[in-house]
């Protein structure tokens, strides 16, 4: 016969060690729920203070872009406050000379670059003049440029008659063979009619038949190399009074000049950083259009259509950059004596 009491103490035994184990049990999820809600709020910290960080960074960024108009604003002051050849300047103050200097001469400042707090401004600055003004194109420039740009030329006639009955206000009695006036299904559908009147900006050109993303900015990234379009934007401008300015013009904008032989452009780039052959230094530039003839060789008769020194437009780029995160802020700005008047302005994220 069991002893009920040995059995009574058995089960109490054994109820206990369920209550403990249960317990435990208990301990362990808490400790784990616990854990997880630490764990998300030391994320949730650590995401909010990079957040917090970027954006820190992206202001501080921003007004360093922003900065490079008042130092541009410097640069063409010293033209007007200190002599070129005046020495025992600070690195920082001749380097501000020289690019006053090099810019009266039609020469871009490229690449300059200041610390600034913690962050960096790379600032370049170059005359508007070093583009084509695509209100003064002629058919045959048009047809150099979209040369250059890899565009099909069974759209030339298209691209070209389209812009021209778009900036002459050409009637449906006017309008050109492969162009088209405000009747035309393309403006129709999109609910504006033609302008009548020279384009204001280059971004513009994306309103005309014809002048889609691929012909003004170039095609995407991945296109086979023998079919990508360049991209027409970065030649050209709205604000020069037509002549390119062979001192500062890229080698792209040079060969886009009907007539003018590959050759004379190699040197043009050669001979215009001067006998050191260093860019951005005093020497750089032509002093004169005749020079760069006798110097190069090219041909005479593109002397009309050139210029060294006229600088009546500035495009200014100031990148500000704090801690990886960058900033841009470029315009385009009229040159009035030693003042800069603003025409253009975009701010953007990089």
């Amino acid at each position: 016969m069991v002893d009920g009491t040995k059995m009574n103490s058995a089960f109490d035994i054994r109820h206990s060690e369920m209550r403990r184990g249960s317990a435990l049990v208990v301990a362990l999820w808490i400790i784990l729920l616990l854990s997880l809600l630490i764990a998300s709020f030391a994320f949730d910290m650590h995401v909010e203070a990079d957040i917090t960080s970027y954006y820190r960074k992206r202001y501080k960024a921003q007004f360093i872009a922003q900065s490079g108009l008042e130092l541009s604003k410097v640069i063409l002051s010293k033209l007007q406050t200190v002599d070129e050849e005046e020495v025992g300047l600070d690195e920082k103050d001749d380097q501000l000379i020289t690019a006053a200097v090099n810019l009266s001469r039609g020469v871009a400042v490229r690449n300059m670059t200041r610390t600034i707090g913690e962050g960096t401004l790379t600032l370049e600055i170059a005359p508007e003049e070093g583009r084509r003004n695509v209100n003064m194109l002629t058919d045959e420039d048009w047809e150099e440029i979209l040369d250059q740009a890899n565009i099909p030329l069974e759209r030339w006639p298209e691209l070209i008659d389209c812009f021209l009955d778009w900036t002459d206000g050409a009637s449906p009695d006017t309008r050109r063979l492969h162009g088209a006036d405000s009747t035309d299904p393309f403006y129709v559908n999109r609910g504006y009619k033609i302008k009548g009147a020279p384009l204001d900006t280059v971004d513009e050109l994306l309103l005309i038949k014809g002048f889609d993303e691929e012909v003004v900015f170039g095609s995407p990234p991945g296109t086979p190399p023998e079919e990508a379009m360049r991209g027409i934007a970065y030649w050209l401008t709205a604000w020069s009074h037509g002549r390119v300015n062979i001192n500062t013009a890229s080698r792209e904008v040079l060969l886009t000049l009907p007539g003018i032989e590959e050759w004379a452009v190699d040197a043009i780039i050669e001979q215009r950083v001067g006998l050191d052959g260093e860019a951005g230094t005093r020497d750089d530039g032509f002093d004169s259009v005749q020079e760069a003839i006798a110097l190069t060789g090219m041909n005479p008769q593109l002397a009309n259509r050139l210029t060294v020194s006229d600088v009546h437009y500035l495009r200014i780029t100031s990148i500000g950059e704090v801690g990886g995160v960058r900033s841009a802020a470029w315009s385009v700005m009229r040159v009035e004596a030693d003042q800069l008047v603003p025409v253009y302005w975009r701010e953007e994220q990089l």
